[in-house]
């Protein structure tokens, strides 16, 4: 090697190639062949290329061979000047290699090893030198492979060695750290390290802190120190990404530091190598403390004092608080406030207890000046201690805290206080109602919070409280005489004594006053309201709502069965155990008869709960033993001594339903007049049950007809008693003569019975007679001897017998004594001649009347021509004919003749008319004959008689005469029976017994006679199973239907009239036998439940418990099911469907219903009839006190005139409550205001208690509670306003000018008119018109006053 290089290794020998080497031909790329790193040649590059690949196949051939490896290490200083000599290659051959002269080819890293452009190999000697100046810190490290032509290789290194060419130096030059004063001592803050290129001793070896010399002498030391790693030692793992050893730098904290001491440091840092000499770095390093919030503010004083009077206002200033912090911003800056402490002994709950210090005063936030919060009382705390707090504005503040004592100064401000002390039992306020007068009900003392004059001028400085006495005089008002006070010895000590009788029943508390005023100028007052509660005593003994209970139970009822709930009430205080109840029960009658029974079996069968009164039984009943139980229930309080009542207890026994309703007759006959009265009973029929209870009571139910289930609509039936009654009017001439109905008895078990009624109306006198026709007029000659008849008028009544048999009497007028009439057939006779009177015309009135009085409505006019004439008119050979003919007679047959016969002396010829009778033109007459003939075919049935009038004319004669014709229509039989319908069918139990009625059949023959009279009978039955009441019609069961009867029977009715040929019609009956119904197979306990129930009970509670009981060998396992009716009622209520427990659906309301009513029932969901029960409830709803009182105006504003004297009642206060009872009693009292108005307790009404003066209070408000007498009571208030009317009671006056002295006034003479002499003006102290003032003068001469009206404080000139 050079001098300038140095042999880093001796050479050895390796097998094989070097891994991962390539062989290259040495130089660089372009340069010639044969010297490494010579520069130039054009083909240069593909020559190398060539030769790159001739060493590669030569090593790769030799390689088969055994190849030698060689290393080779050499080194170079940095920075020597180019071509400095670095080794040779041959250093690394073996000794005998060394001679030979073969060259080198070379081989670079794998890498872009830049080994050519760094250094000079020449190929031929193996010489290195260096191509340029070397720089370590570029590149440390240089690597190939030189090869020689026998195969040798040699591996060489080139290290490039440092030197210290670099100074340590650091990322910057400056930094700047912020550190909080507070920082504690240890605390590194790291810094970045300065960075050195060279290596080993000449890279950085440490740092030093260049101490500013001011601190140098600091007695304290240091406040910073480095700390950095040890120099040659690896880098730290800890540490990721440290390039030094020593990494990390950091800055530590020695001591606290101080901002107000000192706000920044500046340090500065210094790097050094292991040069030499050594090369040195610094960084300058800014440190500024940062300010904490480490001084707290610092109070002026160490306490403050003050004194404030207790009447100073809120907003008041006390005295002024100051405190500083010596720290910056808001660290520095103070804020005020009032600590919150406990009042001592208030407790830690706070909320409910007496204010505190802190409540009286405040601090204002940033002055520190202490002001009055609220009004002070020195009676209640003479002095006030306060802690006020100064907070700086850290983030976590300072606080420093100062005591202020202030002293309340004493003002003339405290009413009297009273004091009670109820001296009753438990001290309550109450009073028992047994006390006597005489009694001490409470101690009642009174004092004065203020302090006396000469106590107050230490208060300052003792903060005492003193209570002063005086003369305190105490009154009582209220209590009606019941209550007094008494003095109790001691100054300003009363006792509150009982002084009359006291009852709580009727009055239970009292509202007493007790007004206390001070000796003091003006005197204060204290008023305090006592409510006084009368206490209950057991004076009121308990009270049955009945008497007498009475209830019924089925024989069939389980022991344990609910019969009966009495109550029973106590006007005691409801819930102590003076009205509180048991109930016992004393049997007063026997249970059963000894003898008739083992004594086992007539123990009681009922008992009684003791606390709810329910009454039940204990053991089975039985009917057949014991109908009816006596019981006496007592209730008795739980009372010192008790009190009791006692009720009378009556228990039926109810059968269960085995007999069906059985009639007294199976057909009634009754007659009606017609138009009875609505309601009026006519026929009661009877049907008796063997039952008793429910199923012997029955119903009774009418239809219209007997096979009709239509009610009637002129009839009905009372359901109870059977009493049958009309109910409309019933017209015999407009409506049916004759009804037929069928009355049904059906008792409680669902079975009954059935009877027929018929009921035949009896004509009244209702109908009047009526003429038909109305007016009738003939022609008689003057001549007529009297007796002949003149005419004949007819009237006919509607009413039947007497009352349809009409008389007729002539009304008395001009001529009518002429005439006479006969009183039963109507015809009029001539009685007197006729010669004296001249031709005329008379009118005769005819008046009709019944057998029962009534008149006709309209009378007849009779008018008779009278003629003068020497004829005499033709005379009827009878003055009536009667006829008879057979209603079936043909059209135009003769009926009979009539026959007149004309006077001696006469030749005319005589003709014939029908004048009246002949209404439907059913005959005519010949008019020469006087032969009668039917003209329309006749019908017995319409009419079976008629009248007719016939008239016989002589010639043209004027004159006529009249006869009467009566013509019967003879009754054939041409009318069938006839039935209302062709068929029926009816229904009848299996087990109908004989001899029941079954149907009325009912024909109608419009025939009369025999003809119409029909007979009834049954064509073609076998057996005879029936029979039938030939005149009436009744079907009646003849035998048995049990056995094997058919279950159906048609039977054939014939309905046969008595004429000649008879005439009949027939009815198809069907008769069914029906299956006799099971009865049902359960039974409830009682017919009706009754049970009182409270409003207030919440929804789903259980109030009564229905049991229905199964009958028959199914008792023991049916089990009911249970439901509701449904309706109104039902719907509050619901039923547990398995055990007949009813309870409430939603709560019950007492002032929208008080009683509930509805049905139960029950069936075995087992039974395949689906039979059914039912049962009555009734729910007596029991009021609570569930509603306030409500006043009729939420506000009330009154007026009244003021007065020199009380007005007594000027206005009513009027509540309401929806409760009854006490519940709903109302008492009202005043709250306030006491001074001026009173309160009537019971009525309401407001009175005006003294007088009332407008100049002295316009406006009075008072609170009006109202309080009802439930337990517990409710209430309600109500504002009051009243307002005091002004009247003109105040004169006006001259303020200015002394009462009773003369105002003199100078004027010097000979002043102008008009001149001001002076001004006076007056005051009203009323208000309105009553202030308006007019002036005038009354007295001066030649002075006017010019005055004007005005309001107040207006003047008057006076004027020359």
């Amino acid at each position: 090697t050079s001098p300038s290089g140095r042999k880093m290794g001796e050479g050895r020998q390796q097998p094989g190639p070097p891994v991962g080497k390539s062989l290259l031909l040495p130089g660089r790329r372009g340069s010639p062949p044969g010297r490494l790193g010579s520069r130039g040649g054009g083909g240069a590059g593909a020559q190398r290329s060539l030769l790159g690949l001739f060493v590669h196949v030569w090593l790769w051939a030799a390689s088969g061979s055994s190849a030698q490896l060689f290393n080779l290490s050499l080194s170079v200083d940095e920075g020597l000047p180019p071509d400095t000599l670095v080794g040779d290659i041959r250093a690394g051959l073996p000794a005998a290699q060394q001679q030979e002269g073969s060259g080198f080819f070379l081989s670079e890293d794998s890498d872009d090893s830049p080994l050519l452009d760094d250094f000079h190999v020449h190929p031929d000697t193996g010489i290195i030198r260096t191509a340029r100046r070397l720089d370590r810190e570029r590149r440390d490290h240089y690597s190939f492979v030189a090869a020689t032509l026998l195969g040798a290789v040699v591996q060489v290194e080139i290290r490039v060695n440092d030197v210290n060419d670099h100074s340590p130096r650091f990322p910057q030059d400056s930094l700047q750290l912020d550190v909080s004063e507070l920082t504690p001592p240890g605390t590194a803050f790291r810094l970045p390290g300065a960075h050195d290129p060279d290596a080993g001793l000449f890279s950085t070896q440490g740092y030093t802190l260049v101490q500013p010399s001011n601190l140098l002498q600091d007695p304290e030391g240091p406040f910073f120190q480095l700390r950095y790693g040890t120099p040659g030692l690896p880098p730290s793992p800890l540490l990721p990404g440290s390039s030094s050893p020593l990494d990390p730098l950091d800055l530590v904290l020695l001591r606290r530091l101080d901002r107000e001491a000192a706000a920044a440091h500046e340090l500065q840092i210094e790097a050094w190598d292991g040069g030499r000499p050594r090369r040195t770095g610094r960084l300058r390093v800014e440190l500024r403390v940062l300010d904490e919030n480490d001084n707290p503010p610092v109070f002026e004083q160490g306490e403050y004092r003050a004194a404030v009077r207790e009447n100073a206002p809120p907003g008041s200033e006390v005295c002024r608080v100051l405190a500083t912090d010596r720290d910056l911003g808001p660290n520095g800056h103070v804020r005020y406030a009032v600590r919150a402490r406990q009042v001592p002994g208030a407790g830690g709950g706070g909320g409910g207890g007496p204010l505190g210090d802190a409540a009286y005063f405040a601090v204002e936030e940033l002055s520190g000046v202490v002001r009055v919060l609220r009004p002070l009382d020195r009676e209640a705390q003479a002095w006030h201690q306060l802690v006020v707090e100064a907070r700086d504005g850290g983030a976590e503040p300072e606080v420093a805290t100062v005591r202020v004592s202030i002293a309340v100064l004493d003002v003339n401000d405290n009413p009297p206080a009273i004091h009670l002390l109820f001296l009753t039992e438990g001290g309550a306020a109450s009073v028992s109602e047994g006390a006597q007068p005489g009694d001490y009900v409470a101690r009642v003392s009174v004092s004065d919070a203020d302090g006396e004059p000469e106590t107050e001028e230490g208060a300052t400085e003792q903060f005492g409280v003193g209570l002063g006495g005086g003369s305190i005089s105490l009154s009582l008002e209220g209590g009606e005489g019941a209550f007094a006070l008494r003095p109790g010895g001691p100054p300003g000590v009363f006792f509150l004594c009982v002084e009359g009788p006291l009852d709580r029943e009727s009055r239970d508390l009292y509202e007493l006053r007790l007004v206390a005023t001070d000796a003091g100028s003006p005197p204060l007052t204290t008023e305090e309201t006592l409510l006084l509660r009368v206490a209950d005593l057991n004076d009121q003994p308990p009270l049955f709502s009945r008497e007498h209970y009475r209830a019924s139970v089925s024989e069939a009822a389980a022991p344990g069965t609910a019969v009966l709930w009495v109550s029973a009430t106590d006007a005691d205080e409801v819930g102590t155990d003076h009205a509180t109840l048991r109930y016992a029960l004393v049997h007063l009658s026997a249970p059963c008869n000894p003898d008739a029974l083992p004594t086992a079996e007539c123990g009681p069968s009922f008992t009684i709960d003791p606390q709810s009164a329910v009454i039940s039984t204990i053991r089975t009943l039985d009917r057949e033993v014991q109908e009816a139980v006596e019981l006496r229930v007592v209730a008795q309080d739980l009372g010192e001594p008790p009190l009791s009542a006692t009720c009378l207890v009556s228990i039926t026994v109810d059968d269960v339903n085995d007999n069906e309703p059985i009639f007294q007759r199976q057909v009634y006959n009754a007659t009606l007049a017609e138009h009875a009265p609505v309601g009026h009973c006519f026929l009661q029929v009877k049907a008796s049950d063997a039952d008793a209870g429910l199923y012997g009571f029955v119903e009774y139910s009418i239809y219209d007809g007997f096979q009709s289930y239509e009610a009637p609509q002129a009839f009905w039936i009372d359901p109870h008693d059977g009493q049958i009654c009309v109910s409309k009017d019933i017209d015999r001439e407009r409506d049916p003569a004759i009804y037929d109905l069928l009355v049904k008895a059906k008792d409680g078990g669902g079975l009954s019975a059935q009877a027929f009624v018929r009921v035949e109306l009896e004509d009244v006198n209702d109908n009047h007679p009526i003429f038909n026709p109305s007016t009738y007029v003939t022609s008689i000659s003057a001549q007529t001897q009297p007796g002949t008849e003149i005419i004949n008028v007819l009237a006919t009544d509607r009413d039947s017998g007497v009352y349809g048999t009409v008389a007729y009497e002539l009304v008395p007028g001009d001529l009518s004594s002429l005439f006479t009439i006969d009183s039963t057939t109507g015809i009029i006779y001539l009685t007197s001649t006729l010669s004296h009177l001249e031709s005329t015309t008379l009118v005769l009135m005819v008046c009709a009347r019944d057998g029962g009085g009534l008149t006709a409505v309209v009378n007849a006019d009779v008018t008779i021509h009278i003629l003068q004439t020497i004829l005499a008119p033709a005379e009827f050979e009878r003055p009536k004919y009667t006829f008879s003919i057979y209603e079936d007679v043909p059209e135009d047959s003769i009926v009979g003749t009539v026959k007149a016969s004309e006077p001696l002396n006469s030749s005319e010829p005589i003709f014939y008319r029908i004048s009246s009778g002949n209404l439907d033109g059913k005959f005519s007459i010949h008019p020469w004959l006087g032969t009668i003939r039917t003209q329309k075919p006749l019908d017995h049935e319409t009419q079976p008689v008629a009248v007719l009038t016939v008239q016989a004319q002589l010639g043209s004669s004027a004159a006529c005469s009249s006869t009467e014709v009566n013509i019967t229509v003879i009754d054939v039989n041409d009318n069938h029976p006839v039935f209302l319908t062709a068929s029926e069918e009816i229904r009848i139990p299996h087990a109908t017994p004989p001899g029941t009625a079954l149907y009325l059949a009912r024909a109608e023959d419009r025939d009369s006679g025999r003809n119409g009279f029909i007979r009834y009978a049954i064509a073609s039955q076998h057996p005879s199973v029936f029979t039938i009441d030939r005149g009436l019609g009744v079907l009646y069961l003849n035998a048995s239907l049990a056995g094997d009867a058919p279950q159906k029977h048609v039977l054939t009715l014939v309905a046969e009239d008595l004429g000649v040929p008879p005439r009949a019609s027939l009815l198809a009956l069907t008769v069914v036998v029906e299956k006799q119904e099971q009865s049902p197979s359960l039974t409830f306990g009682h017919l009706v439940y009754q049970v009182e129930a409270s409003e207030s009970l919440a929804p789903t509670t259980q109030i009564l418990q229905t049991q229905a009981r199964a009958l028959g060998p199914r008792r023991a396992t049916a089990r009911p099911m249970y439901w509701l009716e449904p309706g109104v009622h039902a719907a509050v209520f619901g039923i547990r469907p398995d055990t007949g427990w009813i309870y409430l659906r939603r709560q019950l309301d007492y002032e929208s219903t008080q009683t509930h009513n509805f049905r139960v029932f029950a069936r075995i969901p087992e039974d395949r009839l689906l039979q059914n029960v039912s049962t009555s409830v009734i729910v007596h709803v029991l009021d609570e006190n569930d509603n306030s009182p409500t006043f009729l105006h939420d506000v009330l504003f009154l007026k009244v005139e003021e007065s020199p004297v009380p007005q007594g009642v000027i206005g009513r206060i009027t509540a309401i409550d929806a409760d009854s009872g006490k519940n709903g009693q109302l008492l009202y009292f005043l709250l306030s205001d006491g001074k001026f108005f009173k309160m009537n307790p019971n009525t309401g009404e407001l009175i005006s208690w003294v007088a009332l003066d407008h100049e002295h209070q316009v406006h009075h408000e008072m609170t009006v509670l109202v309080t009802d007498c439930g337990s517990p009571p409710r209430n309600a208030t109500m504002a009051v306003y009243v307002s005091v009317t002004d009247i003109n009671d105040n004169r006006p006056f001259f303020p200015q000018y002394i009462h009773g002295k003369e105002l003199r006034v100078k004027v010097l003479e000979g002043q102008p008119v008009n001149m001001l002499v002076t001004t006076v003006f007056a005051k009203d102290l009323d208000e309105g018109n009553n202030a308006e003032i007019i002036y005038s003068v009354s007295s001066a001469r030649h002075v006017p006053l010019k005055g004007k009206t005005s309001l107040t404080k207006q003047s008057s000139e006076t004027l020359t």
